[in-house]
């Protein structure tokens, strides 16, 4: 999947903090993954982690990573809120950055930072949405080689563009309830 984020648009960095049911959304700047229905109730609970596996134009970008339940009926509710927001230069090491390669393919893992519980229901399905945080109320990373402090606009002159790979994955803690049984 290819993705261009034109960073220096700010007609769409529009943010209204709303809970819960809402509805996903989808954009330019974000990438939606739809599993299929889940034949059975199932508990997610804990940590959410995984790999992207990309292509990027840029030396660094912002990303945010949200996850639903879509029930059968189509409403959606958030596993957790506000989404999962990380500097991919800060990914692997919290101290220090390390730039992304720009033009190569590239992995990066990450560990999600909130814990999450809920029974999702049977027929239920998870949607993943991972997008490009430009939230006007946020530092906004041009994607530069230089400390994300000393970008301005004019770093952004080029949109940001990633090639996303079938390879990357979101790790999400599962497991069917267990069934309590009594003994005669």
């Amino acid at each position: 999947m290819r993705q261009t984020v034109d960073l220096a648009d700010r007609s769409d960095a529009d943010w209204t903090r709303r809970r819960y049911r809402r509805p996903v959304p989808c954009g330019a700047r974000r990438c939606r993954y739809v599993s299929e229905p889940i034949e059975q109730s199932t508990e997610v609970s804990g940590l959410f982690a995984g790999r992207l596996d990309f292509v990027t134009s840029k030396w660094d970008m912002d990303l945010t990573i949200s996850l639903y339940e879509q029930l059968p009926d189509g409403e959606r509710l958030a596993l957790f809120d506000p989404p999962f927001e990380f500097r991919a230069s800060y990914a692997s090491d919290r101290v220090h950055r390390h730039t992304l390669r720009a033009g190569e393919r590239q992995q990066l893992e990450f560990h999600g930072e909130r814990l999450m519980g809920r029974r999702l229901q049977a027929g239920s399905r998870l949607v993943v949405v991972l997008g490009i945080n430009k939230r006007a109320d946020q530092e906004i990373n041009y994607g530069a080689a230089d400390d994300v402090r000393a970008q301005y606009v004019e770093n952004a002159a080029v949109p940001l563009k990633i090639r996303w790979f079938g390879s990357s994955y979101i790790d999400i803690p599962m497991r069917a309830p267990s069934v309590a049984t009594s003994k005669p």
